[in-house]
This record gives structure tokens, sequence and C-alpha cells, in this order.
């Protein structure tokens, strides 16, 4: 049954429209999300900013400008080079390399799968690092795995 099974899923026909069903699924599963990064993203596209769409591996709106670059060094968490918001990427205008796009796509997959409880799983991983003596942030769970799509590029 199995080998079946492959055989099934191995065949274009089935497994493009399954890509694109569960692409179009992931995006309005994520989609609250995706409406904050675009509210975030809007001040920086409107002030000498740029956005572009990324639709590998992962679809995603990508965003960098100077205002970009004010909000992500001064954001709650410490300065960073990116972040994603379902499926918005904000991100320096200089200096995104392809290594942390990859990373930022991971979670934007993980907007994907988790929705709208995303960034209540990201926190809860975070806390259960914290409670047990770990860094939050290295020894998140999704940082763990987004770090390992990393790998894969």
């Amino acid at each position: 049954m199995r080998t079946r099974q492959r055989k099934l899923l191995n065949n274009n026909y089935i497994r493009f429209p399954l890509f694109w069903i569960g692409t179009i699924l992931g995006i309005v599963w994520a989609s609250p999300l995706t409406v904050l990064g675009l509210l975030m993203a809007l001040p920086v596209v409107l002030i000498r900013g740029q956005m572009q769409l990324v639709r590998h591996p992962t679809i995603a709106i990508l965003v960098r400008g100077p205002f970009a670059d004010q909000l992500l060094s001064r954001h709650p968490f410490g300065a960073m080079t990116a972040m994603a918001l379902g499926h918005v990427v904000i991100a320096e205008q200089q200096g995104l390399s392809s290594r942390v796009l990859i990373h930022e796509l991971a979670h934007v997959r993980q907007a994907a799968r988790w929705g709208i409880i995303f960034p209540f799983a990201y926190i809860a991983s975070s806390a259960w690092a914290g409670i047990r003596g770990r860094d939050a942030y290295w020894h998140n769970k999704f940082e763990i795995d987004a770090r390992e799509a990393e790998k894969q590029f």
C-alpha cells in the first residue's frame, strides 16, 4: 500500500494541485498574522521602502527600507536583521543574506502551519526553555527548526 501511495504522490498531476491547495490553506490560516505584518510593512514601503514577492521555497512578501532599519534596530526583544509576521518578512535595507532569508521563510512556513496561535506557541516555547534554565531564543523549538532550515540551503 505504501508503494502505491508514493507513486500516487510522485505523480505531478496529483502533487502540483496538492501543493497549491496546501499553500492557499496556509496563507488563509496565517492571514491574521499576515494582516498585522502588512500593517507594519505599510510605513516601511511609504517611507522610501521597497516590496518584492518571494516565491521559493515559500510564498512571502519581502519589505525593506530605511524605516525597516529603524524598526528592527529598536525591536523590544533586541536588534535584529529581519522578522517574519505571517507571510510578510520585514528586513534591513542592506545586509539581508540568503541564510537569514531562509531562516525567516522557515518562520513563514511555521505561521502557515500554526496560524493565529503561532505567536502564543512561540512564546510558550521560549518560556519552556527559560523554565528549564536555557536561553529563551537559542533553545526555542521554532528557532531551532529555522536554524535547521538554514542548513538545508
